[in-house]
This record gives structure tokens, sequence and C-alpha cells, in this order.
């Protein structure tokens, strides 16, 4: 639960509060566009914008009890290193054309380990 409360998660809590607030009154100003006009359509936005806030904030409820429920030790354990994959050594002697192909192959990966 402590996550939920570090300040990354704490403007996001503040972001979404503040985009539910906005829907509201968006719906609030439809609302008022249909009394003065009588439109049916605006008083159906004003109806639309006030459920995209409820939905807003039952997500934003659910994700944050979905992260609540994950344990800890999966949020802050580091990844395990990867080894650098070796090619196997195979036995040219009879394909010239395949040494060759292995020795650029070789060369390229030397390349790439020095550039890391």
């Amino acid at each position: 639960m402590n996550r939920l409360l570090r300040p990354s998660w704490v403007a996001l809590h503040v972001l979404v509060a503040v985009a539910a607030v906005v829907m509201v009154r968006l719906g609030m100003w439809q609302w008022g566009r249909g009394e003065v006009t009588g439109s049916l359509r605006n008083y159906s936005y004003g109806l639309e914008w006030w459920a995209f806030g409820v939905l807003t904030v039952v997500g934003w409820w659910r994700f944050c009890l979905d992260e609540a429920r994950t344990p800890v030790e999966a949020d802050e354990q580091e990844p395990e290193p990867v080894a650098a994959h070796v090619p196997p050594v195979v036995d040219v002697s009879d394909d010239p054309e395949l040494a060759a192909y292995n020795a650029h192959l070789a060369e390229l990966a030397r390349r790439d380990a020095g550039a890391r």
C-alpha cells in the first residue's frame, strides 16, 4: 500500500481527480446548454460526460486495488543479468566457404563485445 503513496503515484492520483472534476464540470456545462437550447443532444452529452467521470474514478480505483495486491518483491526485484551468447566452435576444415563465414561472424562478435 505504501507504493500508492509515492510521489509519482500521488501525482497520478491528483491527475485522475482533476480529470474527473473536469468531466463533471463539462457535464454540467452541457446540461446548462441543454436548458438554454432545449436540445436533447446537449442533455445526452451532459450525461455522457458524467458517465466518463464515473468510469475514470472506478477504473482508477480498480487499478489501484490491483497494484496494491501485487507482491512487493515483484516490484523491487532486480532483473537477472543476461549471459552473452558464445557461438559454438565448429570444425570447418573441409568447407572453406563455411570457414570464411564463421570467421566473419566471429569478427562481428568481437566488435560487438568491444562496443559494450
